[in-house]
């Protein structure tokens, strides 16, 4: 078994690239979901659900060990802002029915970049690590479960966009083809190159499966994955989430085994 995509996306929503290598920490993968959309008006916390145009917006933190502060680059189809960001108060808002202090980002070119795409007001913000992950830290799913669920799903498309979908943070090959094998991980630790992981439960999904993971556009409701993965199982579960146990760097390519 060994790592085979790796993903974060550094402003919650927003797209999942893949990427070569990322560093998990106490708190999770460093660099994920560090900056947040607000709706200032009702205090809460932009999600891709409600908001689809968001998996069009591209971001990057020019130094993830710095975060915010190093600044970030941003694109939408609009255009791109890129450069250094200030931060501003501290704000009571939000997430799930879950109260999460952020710390708001002074005006800056990226947060009039993304108002303008999703046509609405908003204010950028940086949550506390973890305070806008809806589960655990990291979540994991097999190349065996994303391509049962391309395939039940009819999707023509390249395996790696049906795994964006997905949002992992890792995506396994296994060495078999059974698919949903992960959720038989609960309580077991996963080592990830230099860094281990404790399986928690499984991920229920929801209309953002059907969402394309580069543009927002949406899949027919009668031939989506999220109907098809509620023909393959008894609840619309995919993949596991995680909590990080032993920090450490993970590739792609890194074995990957159970303890």
């Amino acid at each position: 078994m060994h790592v085979h995509r790796l993903g974060v996306a550094p402003l919650k929503g927003a797209s999942h690239p893949a990427l070569a290598s990322l560093r998990l920490d106490a708190d999770g993968p460093v660099g994920d979901r560090v900056l947040c959309a607000l709706d200032v008006e009702r205090r809460t916390v932009l999600r891709t659900v409600a908001h689809p145009l968001l998996l069009a917006v591209e971001a990057r933190l020019l130094d993830a060990d710095r975060g915010v502060p190093g600044g970030w680059v941003l694109r939408t189809p609009g255009g791109e802002a890129t450069g250094a960001v200030e931060l501003a108060d501290p704000v009571d808002v939000d997430y799930w029915g879950r109260r999460v202090v952020v710390r708001t980002l002074r005006p800056s070119p990226h947060a009039g970049l993304l108002a303008e795409h999703l046509g609405r007001d908003l204010r950028l913000a940086t949550p506390p690590r973890g305070g806008v992950v809806y589960g655990g830290p990291v979540s994991v799913v097999t190349r065996a479960t994303v391509r049962a669920l391309a395939d039940a799903a009819g999707l023509a498309e390249a395996e790696e966009t049906t795994a964006a979908r997905l949002r992992a943070t890792v995506v396994l090959a296994t060495d078999g083809d059974e698919p949903f094998t992960e959720e038989s991980w609960g309580g077991r630790e996963l080592v990830l190159g230099a860094a281990r992981i404790r399986v928690r439960s499984p991920i229920i999904r929801c209309r953002v499966l059907d969402r394309h993971p580069r543009t927002g556009a949406d899949l027919p409701r009668d031939r989506g994955v999220l109907r098809a993965l509620g023909a393959l199982r008894e609840r619309p579960v995919a993949g596991v989430d995680a909590v990080v146990t032993q920090p450490g760097a993970v590739a792609v390519g890194d074995d990957a085994r159970l303890v």
